[in-house]
């Protein structure tokens, strides 16, 4: 039985595939939950299918899973008839739709850590400001920059698209190149 073209088989295609879903900064929190909860049981089939990311999967699914519990214990969760993944107006939540490769926005040609330091410096941020607004560590960020750390995770790459004002799926891409090439898939 062959899977669906859409459906990741690795864990590179979840991250992807997370990505081209993430909602917007100022998503409901409900649109968050259904993302979070799409993300986790996408990672535990992933887990299956890609051997060699097994446990790195498993970590990614509950991690999505930990971030569905934060979430629906804020008030906002809560809708008009306290029904989950409903919005106060009663719309059921639909997925974002999934960009095919003609719609991705074109990356520069540029290392990951270059393209971050570029954007901080062109809205004259120091180090500390942008790691204050990521919430991540001054030497985190320098270490990022100058490509001898990798960003780690979505949530730091959301957090530092947000931080300089940059799209997130570019900077996903960007990040999943510099992997990619460095992994040699």
């Amino acid at each position: 039985m062959k899977a669906e073209a859409s459906t990741p088989r690795t864990l590179q295609e979840a991250h992807e595939n997370s990505y081209a879903r993430m909602p917007g900064r100022d998503a409901p929190v409900s649109a968050w939950v259904a993302f979070r909860r799409a993300n986790a049981r996408m990672y535990r089939a992933v887990a299956d299918l890609d051997r060699g990311h097994h446990h790195e999967a498993l970590y990614w699914s509950d991690r999505e899973r930990r971030e569905v519990e934060t979430l629906t214990k804020k008030p906002e969760w809560k809708s008009d008839y306290g029904r989950e993944g409903v919005e106060p107006t009663g719309t059921p939540i639909t997925p974002a739709a999934r960009l095919n490769e003609e719609q991705l926005p074109p990356l520069p040609e540029v290392e990951f850590g270059a393209y971050l330091r570029a954007a901080r410096e062109r809205e004259s941020l120091s180090l500390t400001a942008v790691a204050a607004r990521a919430k991540i560590g001054k030497s985190t960020l320098q270490a990022i920059e100058t490509g001898s750390r990798r960003p780690g995770s979505l949530h730091v790459i959301a957090a530092l698209a947000d931080a300089l004002g940059e799209d997130r799926v570019v900077l996903a891409l960007l990040a999943l190149r510099g992997h990619s090439d460095a992994s040699g898939r």
